[in-house]
């Protein structure tokens, strides 16, 4: 798959930016990229190579890795299964630098979560606890804790900086 096309793929679910920050790689260099950059008015704006701290993707492929490195660590060959928890954590925690969820900034409200269906389910109680209610605790658990580790991630990288 070439670049264009995967960002054919990212734009027809996400839209088109007015904006794209990119390190001058090869593949963002490219002859087809360029022109495809310029048909369709996206501008493009270069961060410095190999200097991490001012490309935002880079920080965030950053903490992207460690999580990844501590799910192997934690869950062993299962890890591919939890994959999809972890971002949804890094997508619904608060950021520091910015003060807002990701979700809320990309797509200006936020997520439905596990505990926005546990308070519409005890709006609506039941005699019974339904599986619903069940699988959502389990799932708040689990979605927690790597809440805790993207927050813990984070709080470290601003020790740093």
């Amino acid at each position: 798959m070439s670049v264009v096309d995967a960002l054919l793929q990212i734009f027809s679910r996400m839209g088109f930016p007015k904006e794209i920050t990119h390190d001058q790689g090869t593949s963002f260099m490219s002859e087809s990229t360029t022109e495809f950059f310029e048909r369709f008015g996206v501008r493009v704006v270069h961060s410095s190579t190999y200097h991490p701290q001012s490309n935002p993707v880079e920080r965030f492929h950053r903490t992207l890795g460690r999580i990844l490195r501590v799910l192997c660590s934690e869950e062993g060959p299962d890890w591919e299964k939890h994959v999809h928890a972890a971002l949804f954590a890094l997508r619904t925690v608060t950021h520091e630098s910015t003060g807002f969820i990701p979700a809320e900034l990309v797509h200006g409200r936020n997520l439905r979560t596990p505990v926005t269906l546990l308070y519409e389910n005890w709006l609506q109680p039941e005699e019974e606890q339904t599986p619903v209610t069940e699988y959502v605790f389990t799932l708040l658990n689990r979605l927690k804790r790597f809440q805790d580790l993207a927050v813990k991630e984070m709080e470290k990288s601003q020790q740093r900086n």
